[in-house]
């Protein structure tokens, strides 16, 4: 029997890939969710709305300071919590939030992958940890906005 600890690690374009097909998987989950009523909640308390005021403000203010820790660069200035009023602007600002993420990677080499940053309330991470967390969050979101939209479309 193989450890799984044995299989390959991902190359720096493999997480990279990865993590953009995971953020297209959301928008086009986003696109497909057009007609949906945004701020319709269900008996979770989910809605439209809030996955992706979450998301938006997940990357903005947990995986993009890990990322900036980890590569020593400094916060984007001037974020606020996301506060949207339509699937568009949604939407539009999810795309600006991944583009800013997105800018604190431009540089990265493949050793930087083992950089670490640390969260005080929970824990240290390697810079690879923190890209394929930030994966794993757009792939659960656009399960949840497809589940969403399905559950609110009439049958």
């Amino acid at each position: 029997m193989t450890d799984t600890n044995d299989a390959p690690a991902l190359t720096l374009d493999d997480v990279l890939r990865r993590l953009d097909a995971a953020k297209q998987s959301l928008v086009d989950a986003l696109k497909s969710a057009d007609g949906t009523p945004f701020e319709a909640a269900t008996d979770d308390s989910d809605s439209l709305r809030r996955a992706i005021e979450r998301t938006v403000d997940d990357l903005n203010f947990y995986y993009g300071r890990l990322v900036a820790r980890a590569l020593n660069l400094p916060q984007p200035p001037c974020l606020t919590r996301a506060e949207f009023g339509s699937l568009r602007e949604g939407s539009m600002s999810l795309q600006v939030a991944h583009r800013r993420f997105s800018n604190l990677l431009h540089d990265l080499l493949p050793e930087d992958l083992e950089k670490l940053a640390e969260d005080p309330e929970h824990g240290k991470f390697t810079l690879r940890q923190v890209l394929e967390m930030a994966t794993g969050q757009y792939n659960m979101r656009a399960g949840q906005v497809q589940r969403l939209a399905t559950n609110a479309r009439p049958a």
